[in-house]
């Protein structure tokens, strides 16, 4: 038997089902792969967004949360120039806990996000193997309710993720959109602008579980790092 898993996420952010980012307002931009080259692709922007935000001084990177209307949140991590090993290298459960626990509405006047669609495939038998998933791959497997006999077994978990973040689609985005006059004081002003290679996380709002997390080192690729969460993916198939 052949056990396939298929996710598919759909974040869209249209003005016009009230929103963040404007269809209109998206235009072409450069994102710098590294140092030396570059792609133009499209980059979905807002202004005047007030969303939860975290600046890490020790890691070098800055972290924006987008909340989708449904029960799903992204975290975007946008290491410094240079840094991105280094804050691959810290993803550990200690340091997402404390940039959610660290994260702060704050306004930004320009969020800049470019556009892009990830399709990737795994084969998952060794991942469960070593997540403690044996019997059902062996002959001691009780598959029994499937066929009425005993002698099926899994030989083979195919798992295909689908990531598509654009301006529409499903409801999302629950940051709110402030615009304000001052005449008087200080202005700091805030953009944050993800035109080179990023992190984000994906989580279930209600279970606080990671479901996706992906490196987008190039937007126009439809091929990247894309993963999902094991453990949440183990619970899957044994319908806990």
């Amino acid at each position: 038997m052949v056990l396939v898993n298929y996710i598919y996420f759909k974040g869209g952010c249209g003005h016009c089902l009230g929103m963040p980012f404007d269809l209109h307002d998206t235009f072409k931009s450069e994102f710098y792969l590294d140092e030396k080259r570059s792609v133009k692709v499209p980059m979905m922007t807002i202004k005047n967004l007030t969303t939860p935000y975290f600046r890490d001084e020790e890691l070098s990177c800055t972290v924006v949360e987008l909340k989708y209307s449904g029960n799903a949140s992204t975290l975007f991590i946008f290491p410094d120039q240079g840094r991105m090993q280094q804050v691959e290298a810290s993803f550990q459960p200690e340091n997402l806990r404390k940039w959610k626990d660290s994260l702060r509405p704050r306004m930004i006047d320009d969020l800049c996000l470019p556009k892009f669609f990830i399709s990737t495939d795994y084969s998952l038998e060794q991942v469960l193997l070593e997540l403690g998933i044996r019997e059902v791959f062996s002959t001691q497997a009780d598959l029994s309710a499937i066929t009425g006999t005993k002698d099926l077994r899994v030989s083979q978990v195919v798992h295909k993720a689908v990531l598509d973040v654009a301006e529409t689609g499903t409801e999302a985005a629950a940051a709110t959109r402030v615009k304000t006059n001052l005449r008087c004081g200080k202005i700091y002003s805030m953009t944050i602008y993800f035109n080179r290679p990023f992190l984000m996380i994906i989580s279930d709002i209600n279970t606080h579980i990671a479901v996706f997390m992906a490196k987008v080192t190039n937007p126009k690729a439809p091929f990247q790092e894309l993963e999902i969460e094991p453990v949440c993916l183990s619970a899957c198939l044994i319908g806990q």
